[in-house]
């Protein structure tokens, strides 16, 4: 009994990794632990094409059958064994044309001008794909499926993104100019100035090259503090005495040095 049991919790484990190897395959290594998601990519994806075919088959005859009753109809119009109902006559040639169109039942013609046909095609076309890729060693989810979740995560990082710049914005305040202090006055002892900024300045990292007119400087780790004014950025400062190659630089002009002997909240 233990050993049917154990099949069983197998058998439906798979079926489960084959259902999740159609999502993206960023997801597959955290699901991995309960379902053996990578071995089911091929088994899956051939599953796909069979879904396609078995219910391609039976929709194509419909189709099919469908067509031809209409072919008959129009014949019967166009040889006058049949009356067109009031209002909805037609000139032969557009019945004949109707006539040829409706018996042209084609494959292709089910596969691209209708609902069903369009969902099959969609489904041979991405399990193919999924097959080969799984085939090569490159096994992948279903390209839609992971199109629109990457198209989703980068909304949701950009939304997000967006929400963090106005909360921070809020707690910066107004806009002001930037200050300029000694670093023992900003409580940075091992820096000769500090820029006290109420906005973040893209490209100011640790290790970045600030080119003055004057001087040139180098960029300790930049601060987050909060002051009277709101949320500042201070950026530490160390002049450069010595050569060094430089790697990244930012032009920037200091403002006047602050007469405020402490910024430092006390």
């Amino acid at each position: 009994m233990r050993d049917l049991w154990i099949m069983v919790d197998a058998a439906v484990r798979f079926v489960a990794a084959m259902a999740v190897a159609a999502l993206p395959r960023c997801y597959w290594r955290s699901l991995d632990a309960f379902v053996p998601v990578s071995r089911a990519a091929l088994p899956s994806a051939i599953a796909t094409i069979l879904v396609a075919f078995a219910v391609a088959i039976p929709a194509f005859w419909q189709f099919t059958e469908a067509n031809a009753n209409q072919a008959v109809e129009l014949m019967l119009r166009a040889t006058g064994w049949r009356r067109s109902p009031p209002g909805a006559e037609a000139p032969p040639e557009a019945v004949a044309l109707g006539t040829w169109f409706a018996g042209f039942a084609s494959p292709l013609q089910f596969a691209l001008l209708t609902p069903l046909g369009l969902f099959c095609t969609y489904l041979l076309a991405t399990g193919y794909f999924r097959a080969v890729s799984a085939y090569v060693d490159d096994a992948r989810g279903d390209p839609v499926v992971t199109a629109v979740d990457a198209f989703a995560r980068r909304m949701w990082s950009s939304a997000r993104a967006r929400r963090a710049v106005r909360e921070r914005e809020r707690l910066e305040g107004p806009e002001v100019p930037d200050r300029l202090v000694p670093g023992r006055a900003a409580g940075c002892p091992d820096a000769d100035l500090v820029v006290v900024a109420s906005r973040r300045k893209a490209g100011w990292e640790r290790g970045t090259f600030v080119i003055t007119s004057e001087k040139w400087y180098r960029l300790g780790t930049p601060v987050d503090r909060q002051m009277p004014g709101g949320l500042r950025t201070l950026y530490p400062l160390t002049e450069i005495t010595d050569h060094e190659v430089l790697r990244r630089g930012v032009p920037y002009e200091l403002p006047p040095l602050s007469g405020s002997p402490s910024i430092v909240p006390r």
